[in-house]
């Protein structure tokens, strides 16, 4: 059997026996994976250092015929735990974590790997913009996964107007004219720049960004909802 090398990100992890742990990741070139990380939980763990949550990590596996691979070493590539030193931070690198997994197949692209690794970065480099950081996020899966809004066009195939206000529908992931509609035209532009921009760090100097993004932030957390199912 021979060892194989990748780069993963650790989605979750379910103790096992009395110090294995089982581990879900995605990986760099090999999607999604299964991985028995033996006696890890013990002190003295040789691979337990390079198996942290929030990190990105060099792993060497043996690859088996069983599904569940067993690593055979581990070494830390970046680790980033200014994370956890915010609650709002923490919450929200665990849902990007759980989002990932939700919407991945075994054998999923690479850049749904660049994807989790990009959106950790920005939550720690840019913590005081987590809404922000969050939008950008989802939209960026919902693009990935073949659900994106239709920004292009109204729902009608109508061109948008600057002068009307919007309602969404997600039965067509698109936005039409409402006179009471909570959207307006400057929603629909925070929109495209979230699904067009490759760094969220891109949209910090949008005015009034985090007010933008929190009010769309219902609206990608429930097309993702959709898109699960």
């Amino acid at each position: 059997m021979k060892t194989v090398h990748t780069q993963a990100i650790i989605l979750k992890r379910l103790n096992f026996g009395e110090a294995d742990r089982i581990l879900t990741v995605i990986t760099k070139d090999h999607g999604k994976m299964s991985f028995l990380a033996k006696s890890v939980r013990k002190s003295k763990s040789k691979l337990a250092g390079g198996l942290e949550l929030f990190s990105v990590s060099n792993v060497s596996f043996i690859d088996g015929k069983s599904e569940l691979k067993t690593i055979v070493s581990t070494q830390l590539v970046r680790h980033y735990g200014k994370i956890v030193e915010n609650m709002q931070t923490t919450m929200l690198a665990y849902d990007f974590l759980k989002l990932i997994d939700q919407h991945t197949q075994d054998q999923c692209e690479e850049q749904f790997f660049d994807l989790l690794d990009s959106g950790l970065q920005a939550l720690t480099d840019h913590h005081e913009y987590p809404t922000v950081v969050s939008g950008w996020f989802c939209s960026q899966l919902l693009g990935l996964i073949g659900s994106g809004v239709n920004l292009e066009r109204q729902a009608n195939g109508k061109e948008f107007s600057e002068t009307d206000t919007y309602q969404f529908s997600f039965d067509d992931m698109g936005f039409f004219v409402h006179p009471s509609g909570q959207f307006a035209p400057r929603h629909i532009k925070f929109l495209r720049l979230l699904s067009k921009v490759s760094k969220p760090s891109n949209l910090l100097q949008v005015a009034q960004a985090n007010a933008l993004a929190s009010d769309i932030k219902p609206l990608l957390q429930h097309a993702l909802l959709l898109a699960k199912d």
